[in-house]
């Protein structure tokens, strides 16, 4: 039987990986075909997966507790070391500045259901303020509010889906198949979205000592995100097609009207958060567990730089995860399978599991991490 403990470290996983991601991801369908963005997102998620049951390996593996640039430290050295301080500070930071700005937006939504609307800036820092509080009450309050989330998730989905069933069409998913053009969109959106490696660590410090359990809390919180996106994505398409927005529950106002809005704005307010407060809370352990931090300014050096960036005025979030995925985590991607090839020789103890999967898959996953990359920076125009 299931546990609490054991739900609330799936519900890590899955409160860790939902997040802004999910409301790009019926764009890209429509831009790039459903086919081909669910063939990215069949792709994407095996690869993520793996990544993520190595990353379970590796922190059975390794007697001391890290995070990824701690593990990197440990087996790869100081290079490792910098290099993954920047595409931390990158791949985090630009995630907690998009929940802060769509946070800000959903709230301001919601807020005008009882009074005048607040502004998305005072939304904003409302969202921010909340989030922060709850980072500071440490790993207990979040597995429980990741739990009371990952629940709703569930019902929500399951909701909208229901409320769209008698409005979605044929013809919006036989003339949105493939579109060669942009056959390349969908690798950083639906990375960023389903990338939920730091989650992997927290699920460890919930279970505390249940380590036979590690391995199947790892598949279930990989696996379920990516399940509720396709439906999110497939029932977004059907109904509105290629008038979807960059907002994705918008699009859905001229047929479910109000109700959707609602809902949607909760399950979206809700989804960020949780994402906000799971990540910072990470952000704020690398400083403390691998940087030597005192808790206070860790907390600090968490929770102000995206904010920070937020109040000059950076609020394309669309353009800030589609960078943050095709970047940051394509090298974290690289660095994660470089520290697991060197901890299956070095690691400091017999693990719960061992993977064995072939050598050459590894490789294939790191070109694909490797090209993902290069793409990106050649089309945000950095090289």
């Amino acid at each position: 039987m299931v546990n609490k403990t054991k739900l609330s470290a799936i519900a890590a996983l899955v409160g860790g990986t939902i997040g802004v991601g999910i409301f790009g991801l019926p764009l890209v369908f429509v831009k790039a075909g459903w086919l081909l963005a669910l063939i990215y997102l069949v792709v994407l998620t095996a690869i993520t997966l793996a990544l993520n049951l190595a990353y379970g390996e590796i922190v059975l593996r390794t007697k001391r507790a890290h995070h990824l640039i701690g593990y990197a430290t440990v087996y790869l050295g100081q290079w490792a070391r910098w290099l993954m301080l920047f595409t931390i500070t990158l791949g985090f930071y630009s995630a907690l500045l998009a929940y802060i700005i769509v946070g800000g937006d959903f709230l301001s939504n919601i807020s005008g259901l009882w009074a005048t609307a607040w502004s998305p800036e005072l939304a904003s820092f409302i969202f921010f303020v909340v989030g922060a509080l709850i980072v500071a009450g440490g790993i207990k309050v979040l597995a429980r509010v990741d739990l009371i989330m990952a629940t709703f998730y569930l019902i929500a989905i399951g909701v909208l889906a229901f409320w769209s069933a008698p409005h979605m069409q044929l013809v919006n998913f036989t003339t949105n198949v493939w579109h060669w053009h942009y056959w390349f969109l969908p690798y950083g959106t639906i990375l960023f979205a389903i990338t939920g490696l730091s989650g992997v660590v927290v699920q460890h410090e919930i279970l505390e000592g249940k380590d036979h359990f590690f391995k199947k809390a790892i598949i279930w919180g990989s696996l379920i995100p990516p399940v509720l996106y396709l439906i999110f994505s497939l029932v977004l398409l059907g109904v509105v097609g290629d008038r979807i927005t960059p907002e994705a529950i918008d699009s859905l106002l001229p047929w479910l009207g109000n109700k959707a809005i609602i809902l949607g704005s909760i399950f979206g307010l809700l989804a960020v958060f949780t994402s906000f407060i799971n990540l910072s809370t990470v952000m704020q352990e690398v400083f403390m567990f691998d940087f030597k931090v005192p808790r206070f300014v860790a907390w600090l050096l968490a929770l102000m730089p995206p904010y920070l960036f937020f109040l000059w005025q950076v609020r394309d979030y669309i353009k800030v995860i589609g960078f943050s995925g095709g970047v940051a985590f394509s090298i974290e991607l690289i660095i994660l399978i470089l520290v697991y090839h060197k901890v299956k020789k070095q690691g400091h103890r017999m693990p719960e599991y061992s993977l064995h999967l072939p050598v050459l898959l590894w490789y294939l996953i790191g070109l694909v991490a490797l090209s993902g990359l290069i793409y990106t920076l050649f089309n945000y125009g950095v090289v």
